[in-house]
């Protein structure tokens, strides 16, 4: 079965002084789904370009006069990158015209704009910008780096998996991330991170002791075949060009630049395809940044480590009660009246309290379905004769295992947690059962009546002491 292609929301950086002409643009990308950015000056433009690195441009012909053509060459010329760029003009000049196509200029728009014809030229200029991406692909150079393209490594791994004939294949992929590389654009600008992918790949190349085949996926991605390697050699190769790319002297802008990789390692074991054997790289490449990042993974590591995680008895093997357990942080006395115990138990959304002595030894539960069937009758009784005295009860070092098995027999609500008698948590079947779900946003839902209101946090006044009157 073949995925979907992943697809993207085409980016529209307008650059135009006209206000209205702004928000009339800004609500046609709306309808039909492109994303806007704007900007009314140059120099706006040049760090949105930078920033949000927009496939297309509008810019209007009123900032691009008197011969200033920065901005439409500020970007890198494709096919490395660089958005493709409409000049919005209003009455069309052959001597402007000509300056702006040598200026980076790709095509026209006539003022005011016809948006079933913008349209159109945006869908032809996406087919242009799609066009050039894949023939990049299919170059064998990757033109900022120098180093070969992904079609290029590619074809040498199918190479090596192909040429020896009658004898198993011996060849090894190592993928290299620069860690953290996207805060060099975002702080120093685009032309700043293609200066240090270049100084990367040259450090890459100084790297090399034999016959690495080195290469770049794109990005930050590097890559390199190992002619002969195992995924052991391999990864020792990758250690070493871990540590030699931290102790490397690197510099933007003059200044002292450290950096450091993150690397996947992958072998030919098991694999038919030149593409598997990147993936599995990929694979290993994205272990090695859960786990950290500037570290090397093995991708037959990563696997045997997913196995040790997903079995049932290995996954909790050192987890204690006091790892799982809710902190008691409320209490109940056994004289207070069942009302308060229902108002306590409503605002922690608690589904029930130890009720405690003078001591604070447990004397029992008070559970909300139980307070509510004595509120029902008779809500100025207390605590004590709601409560419920037949309780489990685990020290705070009990494995996990334990408890577990205490629940898969017993149906009650929960268990409480103690230490020298007194009460320090609570373990429900449900809280055990979160354990597997994933937390989400939705996961953590904040009480409706303090969801719009600072107002429980307010000191409140204090009355005035009533002083008797002197004598």
């Amino acid at each position: 079965m073949h995925s979907k292609p992943e697809t993207h929301t085409l980016k529209i950086l307008v650059v135009t002084e006209d206000r209205e002409l702004q928000r009339q643009l800004s609500q046609f990308f709306d309808l039909v789904g492109y994303h806007v950015l704007q900007a009314a000056e140059k120099h706006s433009a040049l760090a949105a370009v930078a920033a949000e690195c927009p496939q297309i441009m509008l810019i209007d012909a009123d900032l691009a006069v008197s011969g200033d053509w920065e901005l439409c060459g500020s970007a890198s010329q494709r096919p490395q990158g660089g958005p493709f760029k409409f000049l919005m003009v209003e009455e069309p000049d052959e001597s402007q015209l000509h300056d702006a196509l040598e200026g980076g200029i790709d095509d026209f728009l006539i003022k005011p704009i016809a948006y079933g014809e913008l349209l159109s030229r945006l869908r032809a200029a996406a087919r242009v910008l799609e066009y050039e991406r894949r023939v990049g692909q299919q170059s064998r150079v990757d033109p900022l780096t120098g180093l070969l393209s992904r079609a290029a490594l590619a074809g040498h791994l199918r190479r090596q998996l192909t040429e020896h004939q009658g004898s198993a294949p011996r060849v090894a992929c190592v993928l290299l991330d620069v860690d953290f590389f996207g805060r060099v654009g975002r702080m120093h600008g685009a032309a700043a991170a293609d200066a240090l992918l270049q100084a990367v790949a040259q450090e890459l190349n100084q790297l090399r002791v034999g016959s690495e085949v080195l290469g770049c996926l794109g990005s930050d991605r590097f890559c390199a075949i190992l002619p002969g390697a195992n995924e052991t050699t391999a990864a020792e190769w990758a250690e070493t060009a871990r540590k030699g790319m931290s102790a490397a002297e690197f510099r933007l802008g003059g200044i002292p630049f450290p950096i450091t990789v993150s690397c996947g390692v992958a072998g030919c074991e098991g694999v038919e395809t030149a593409e598997q054997i990147i993936q599995r790289a990929g694979e290993a490449l994205q272990s090695a940044k859960t786990l950290g990042r500037n570290c090397v993974v093995q991708w037959s590591q990563r696997e045997s480590n997913a196995e040790q995680f997903h079995a049932p008895d290995k996954l909790f093997e050192r987890t204690v009660v006091r790892d799982v357990m809710t902190p008691c942080t409320v209490f109940l006395r056994p004289h207070e009246p069942v009302a308060e115990a229902i108002d306590l138990l409503d605002r922690t959304r608690l589904d029930g309290v130890p009720v405690v002595d003078a001591k604070g030894k447990l004397l029992g539960i008070c559970e909300r379905t139980s307070l509510a069937e004595i509120a029902e009758t008779d809500d100025a009784r207390t605590v004590r004769e709601a409560m419920t005295t037949d309780i489990k009860s685990f020290g705070e070092d009990e494995s996990l295992a334990v408890l577990m098995e205490y629940f898969t027999g017993e149906d009650g609500p929960l268990v409480a947690i103690v230490a020298d008698g007194r009460p320090v948590g609570y373990v429900t079947c449900n809280s055990l059962v979160a354990l597997s779900r994933p937390v989400k946003q939705e996961s953590l839902a904040a009480d409706a009546r303090y969801s719009d209101t600072s107002e429980f946090l307010l000191v409140p006044d204090v009355r005035p002491l009533e002083c008797e009157p002197a004598v």
